[in-house]
């Protein structure tokens, strides 16, 4: 494909993109779909880090249960 078609089509997607988000913006639903996702990320931070405290809770857990695996088996042992 040439250069000049390549270009065309790029500036023809980038025309489209940017239609839709106006698009978007202008119109009720678009606008409240953009306050929700808001939201979502204002939370995001508080979730992730809820989140990281429960995965260490587990990885304790199984670290723990790992540790009297191994002092039974060397008792065995």
């Amino acid at each position: 494909m040439q250069k000049s078609k390549q270009i065309t089509y790029g500036l023809g997607g980038l025309g489209v993109l940017l239609g839709g988000v106006g698009v978007l913006l202008v119109s009720d639903r678009g606008r409240e779909i953009l306050r929700k996702i808001n939201i979502g990320l204002e939370r995001a931070p508080e979730t992730i880090e809820q989140f990281a405290d429960a995965t260490q809770i587990e990885l304790d857990r199984i670290q723990q249960t790992l540790d009297q695996i191994a002092a039974r088996l060397q008792t065995i042992g």
